[in-house]
């Protein structure tokens, strides 16, 4: 769960974001890029797993003539990031939200927790796409759909702000089966990201 002071520092940040022009709300021309942004998630995350395939498979190092101890962990937890960065921006612009500058990566990060989790946008959002591909919906239920996708809504920004600050203070001298769990653990992170954001996306 995104803790209340995490919550309010978001609405702070974005509050001054769109003073200083970092931010823009309402920009018509956003949602025209909702859908590049949804493809370079999805090649972002193919690229993850090709890494990750080709750092855990001797065969496939071998066939592409690479270094018997060739691994790329480090680039798949980078580019497992990259791919929920990028659902994320799809997400803000199918709203017409545009982040830009230098701290994109923080102001994304903020304007995802302040338009998506604060106001439980993102839940109703995932809810909708429920909704509309639930053939049951009534088994369940109204109130505990809202509730599992407000839970869906926390796990997915938790799992996008833990990537954010994993990328940022990744160390290169930890060990080859530390490297290897955090990689796996950022492409499983990034595949559930990209396919629930793009379920929203392109709805």
């Amino acid at each position: 769960m995104i803790s209340k002071e995490r919550i309010a520092e978001a609405e702070r940040n974005v509050k001054q974001y769109i003073n200083d022009g970092m931010l823009r709300v309402k920009d018509k021309d956003a949602q025209k890029f909702a859908e590049f942004f949804m493809k370079n998630s999805e090649s972002s995350l193919q690229t993850a797993s090709i890494l990750q395939q080709i750092s855990d498979e001797q065969d496939l190092r071998d066939a592409l003539k690479a270094s018997s101890d060739f691994e790329s962990y480090l680039w798949v937890i980078v580019t497992s990031y990259y791919s929920m960065f990028y659902a994320a921006t799809a997400l803000l612009a199918s709203q017409g939200i545009r982040a830009t500058g230098q701290i994109v990566h923080k102001v994304t990060a903020d304007a995802m927790i302040y338009f998506f989790i604060s106001n439980e946008k993102l839940a109703r959002l995932l809810e909708q796409y429920e909704e509309a591909q639930a053939v049951g919906l009534e088994l369940i239920g109204r109130e505990e759909l809202m509730k599992s996708m407000k839970r869906k809504a926390d796990e997915l920004i938790i799992a996008y702000e833990s990537e954010r600050k994993k990328r940022s203070r990744f160390q290169y001298d930890i060990g080859l089966q530390a490297k290897r769990g955090y990689a796996q653990t950022s492409l499983e992170r990034a595949r559930e990201f990209v396919f629930e954001i793009g379920k929203i996306v392109k709805s």
